[in-house]
């Protein structure tokens, strides 16, 4: 069971950096502030502490693949 309305923050390393989530459930959803962005998901069978880190690792993917694009578009 989770513990409902407790800020909680999960960390995740990439590329030698860490990067940080913070969340809290409420009514079984999971509220989660990544790099600005607020997140909701309902919580699910996982807890909420490794749906967080998995958000955050697909943000960190997506915005690593998005420079890369940039990069390669500019010609860098």
């Amino acid at each position: 069971m989770e513990r409902q309305s407790q800020v909680l923050d999960v960390t995740v390393e990439q590329d030698g950096h860490r990067y940080q989530a913070s969340y809290f459930v409420e009514r079984d959803v999971i509220h989660a502030q990544i790099e600005g962005k607020v997140m909701e998901m309902p919580l699910g069978r996982k807890p909420a502490a490794e749906t967080v880190k998995g958000l955050l690792s697909g943000f960190l993917l997506q915005r690593s693949r998005q420079l890369r694009h940039v990069n390669a578009w500019a010609g860098k």
